[in-house]
């Protein structure tokens, strides 16, 4: 395994870390923990930066197509808006079903389409 696939298998490993510390958060109930919480988020956000460096720099090492860049910045958008729905969801006062549920669905998305973005990418290199 190259150093490529490596930093790849580790962005796995934080996606755990994402998904075992958000159903932690959800098992301990409102008000959350606010190092638990922070944890999340940070963990999260700091997976999506990573991210969008290294395809930054992959395309700069050599132009991705339109399939990957598409890929990428599908993955991304769905990044944002799990992100956004989590600040929504972690707001104190009560939002719609929707905000919820989808809070709980896109986490699902984002790693599938971040999977396919990894995939094609590695295939790229």
């Amino acid at each position: 395994m190259n150093i490529f696939q490596l930093r790849f298998v580790n962005i796995g490993l934080f996606f755990l870390l994402i998904f075992a510390s958000g159903f932690w958060l959800n098992h301990s109930g409102k008000p959350y923990g606010f190092l638990l919480f922070n944890v999340h988020k940070l963990i999260g956000f700091g997976t999506f930066v990573f991210l969008a460096v290294r395809i930054y720099q992959i395309n700069q090492a050599a132009p991705l197509s339109a399939l990957e860049l598409t890929a990428c910045m599908v993955a991304g958008l769905f990044f944002l808006a799990t992100i956004v729905f989590g600040g929504l969801v972690s707001i104190g006062k009560p939002m719609p079903a929707g905000v919820s549920l989808s809070h709980k669905l896109l986490p699902y998305l984002t790693v599938l389409s971040t999977t396919l973005s990894l995939y094609l990418l590695l295939r790229h290199k």
